[in-house]
């Protein structure tokens, strides 16, 4: 975080409104949230913007009284947050009793001698009038009322924090560096997506847990490797559809996904011990099929007896299975060892650069016109010819190529020319679109 800038933590037991509150500042849903107690289990940080005023803002879990390991981790991550808050927003539910939880909560922040402002969420509820004095019984000066679903909330809080914050910064909303690499990390349930999360960033960021779904929501945190920026993303585990039983487990598949299509690389985690399963396949297709850099990480490679047998037939089978990315990155690690980090991190980096790479246009048509003198390929009609090509785009790189037919080119035509191409040009294991076109050369000018 940049410590110039104000740094507010929302903090208060669970199901008090803190994720609807942070969504609402931000002015977009990043959180999820849910009527599930402890619904969010790790924190989420943002940048806000409010009229002439700028801050970080934090959202917390729900400081929980519970006796559990996971709990142990929850609340002491809210208080390293707490620490680092410049001021904190303590969210109570106005319409209900104070809990103990509350009460606790209150003790933790009250210690720490920071800047407290009272938040009194769901103040629309009918019940308000029966709890309402309660907030007395913090003795804080500074508090509100709000309904956080309501967009009347943001100009209150505005009022009440626009004198303690920093104002707004002309380079804030300043674009990423072109070496600032999005890295979307994904896979089923319990495969240690959150333990690789926490190795490539170079400590505990994300909770960890051997419990299913440990996380909900898609955690982001930036880091440095060398001349590169990570921009980190864990997500929830994606579950088969017939295995999601509720909002949140949906709301967690949507976010997961969003992320894929964001992504500029996506780690794909599998549990070495149960091996590619028809759900890794499909989402490797997804992401395959949205044009991300792509990385296949089978974890728990410690724990595997045979290991060189069992990497051979797991490579055999991929290069089978992925003939839309022949040549995909895959990696045998274990996540728990540190070792690991900087050969993951130089995967992405060789990845990338491949997924960036753009090839001249001469260049190109060179070898375009040399692959189809040898007629080597009997499976393409004669009397199609191809003239031209042309990469347009790169992140995926994209092709358009003219030819003379206005029939449709055969799909082996095609996949012979994408497979050519990557072989030529070094784009193993990347996703590479064709545009087929039979309009004339647009290359070619008009004397």
């Amino acid at each position: 975080m940049n410590n110039s800038i104000t740094n507010i933590v929302i903090v208060g037991r669970s199901n008090v409104g803190k994720s609807t509150l942070f969504n609402r500042l931000l002015g977009r849903k990043e959180a999820i949230t849910g009527e599930e107690y402890g619904l969010t289990r790790d924190y989420q940080s943002g940048r806000c913007i409010l009229n002439d005023i700028e801050f970080y803002l934090i959202d917390t879990a729900g400081y929980n009284t519970k006796k559990s390991e996971l709990s142990k981790k929850i609340n002491n991550t809210i208080k390293d947050q707490v620490m680092k808050a410049d001021i904190i927003f303590f969210v109570v539910d106005i319409s209900t009793n104070l809990t103990s939880e509350d009460r606790e909560c209150w003790e933790l922040i009250r210690r720490k001698k920071k800047k407290i402002v009272l938040i009194a969420n769901k103040a629309e509820l009918k019940t308000v009038k029966n709890y309402e004095y309660q907030i007395n019984d913090f003795g804080i000066a500074e508090f509100v009322k709000i309904t956080a679903l309501s967009k009347n909330s943001t100009p209150l809080i505005y009022n009440l924090i626009k004198d303690k914050v920093s104002k707004k910064n002309k380079e804030f909303n300043k674009v990423e560096s072109k070496d600032t690499i999005r890295i979307t990390i994904v896979g089923q349930p319990n495969v240690g997506k959150s333990t690789l999360f926490n190795l490539l960033y170079g400590k505990n960021r994300v909770i960890t847990a051997p419990i299913s779904g440990t996380t909900r929501d898609s955690i982001l945190s930036s880091m440095h490797y060398r001349n590169y920026s990570f921009d980190l993303i864990d997500t929830a585990g994606l579950r088969k559809k017939n295995k999601i039983n509720d909002g949140v487990d949906l709301a967690s598949a949507y976010y997961s996904r969003k992320e894929i299509r964001y992504a500029n690389c996506v780690i794909l985690v599998i549990d070495a011990l149960k091996g590619l399963s028809s759900q890794d396949i499909a989402l490797s297709n997804y992401i395959i099929k949205e044009g991300r850099s792509f990385l296949l990480v089978f974890n728990k490679w410690d724990l595997i007896k045979n290991q060189y047998n069992e990497q051979k037939k797991i490579v055999s089978d991929i290069r089978e299975i992925f003939f839309d990315a022949k040549g995909i990155n895959v990696l045998f690690i274990s996540s728990k060892e540190q070792k690991y980090k900087r050969k993951v991190c130089e995967t992405i980096k060789e990845v990338y650069k491949k997924w960036n790479k753009k090839i001249g246009t001469s260049e190109l048509n060179r070898w375009f016109s040399s692959i189809w003198e040898t007629g080597s390929n009997q499976k393409i009609p004669g009397s199609l010819k191809f003239k031209y090509i042309a990469q347009n785009k790169t992140r995926p790189p994209t092709f358009n190529i003219y030819h003379n037919k206005n029939s449709k080119v055969p799909k082996v035509a095609k996949r012979y020319i994408v497979n050519r191409i990557r072989d030529k040009f070094g784009f193993e294991g990347i996703p590479i679109r064709i545009n087929l076109m039979t309009s004339k050369n647009p290359f070619n000018k008009k004397k």
